[in-house]
């Protein structure tokens, strides 16, 4: 009988598999509803991936595809990453749902010659039929500029989202320019609304016409997120090149 592996949170066991990944994939924790989104290097091929200690319908169903999504940006692939030795009566429904079961060890037997997990990630010279089936989406989903610096697995995480990418980019530029006016949430594609006629005291009316300014309620996107922020900060020539600043 395969030993279980004995992991006290999913975020304990998501930071194992992550720690352990090969050369050639990115990962994208806490992207897009998915816990992890694996990016292989090479060819931009996506795996989605829940993570639960134990395999239940619950992840089944975060991890399925709904019928919702069938049009939709999704991942190449779908999975659950679960320790090592828990797999149940649910493993033949998953295959039913061409999800593919991923199981990471807390202790390898032979750290030099076992794997961390299994089964191996799917290289694209060798495509396997019995592993990692494809989904085929439509379109992949959309990644965001830098990975977000945040722990996998955490129950109620906090997300960099495509929305706060957008809300950082806004405090830099006020940061930089003292300033941003009504077309730069546009250009953002960030809404107005919410900063400046919710009645939070984001912004206040700049010095000159049409111009805001941050007020005394602005949020700090920097915090939680301050390797991001400065990632963004860095990358500020390349993405203000498509506003008129």
């Amino acid at each position: 009988m395969k030993r279980k592996a004995k992991f006290q949170t999913e975020a304990e066991m998501c930071s194992v598999f992550l720690k352990n990944l090969p050369e050639g994939w990115t990962a994208y924790p806490e992207w897009n509803n998915w816990d992890i989104v694996l990016v292989r290097d090479c060819d931009g091929f996506q795996i989605g991936i829940e993570a639960k200690l134990r395999l239940n319908a619950k992840v089944i169903n975060q991890a399925a595809e709904q019928a919702y999504q069938i049009a939709k940006p999704g991942p190449d692939c779908r999975a659950i990453l679960i320790p090592e030795g828990c797999l149940n009566d649910l493993t033949s429904i998953c295959s039913l749902l061409n999800l593919q079961i991923i199981e990471v060890t807390d202790e390898p037997r032979n750290t030099k010659y076992d794997p961390w997990f299994r089964p191996a990630l799917p290289n694209p010279k060798r495509r396997s039929f019995s592993s990692f089936p494809e989904f085929y989406p439509v379109e992949r989903m959309p990644l965001p500029e830098v990975v977000p610096t945040v722990d996998a697995g955490k129950p109620c995480p906090t997300r960099l989202t495509e929305w706060k990418i957008k809300a950082i980019k806004l405090s830099i530029l006020l940061d930089k320019n003292g300033f941003v006016t009504r077309k730069t949430f546009d250009e953002l594609r960030l809404s107005a609304t919410l900063f400046i006629y919710s009645n939070k005291e984001w912004m206040r009316r700049g010095r000159s016409k049409g111009q805001w300014r941050a007020g005394p309620n602005f949020p700090n996107f920097r915090q939680g997120f301050e390797t991001n922020y400065v990632e963004l900060e860095q990358l500020f020539p390349d993405w203000s090149q498509q506003l008129s600043l």
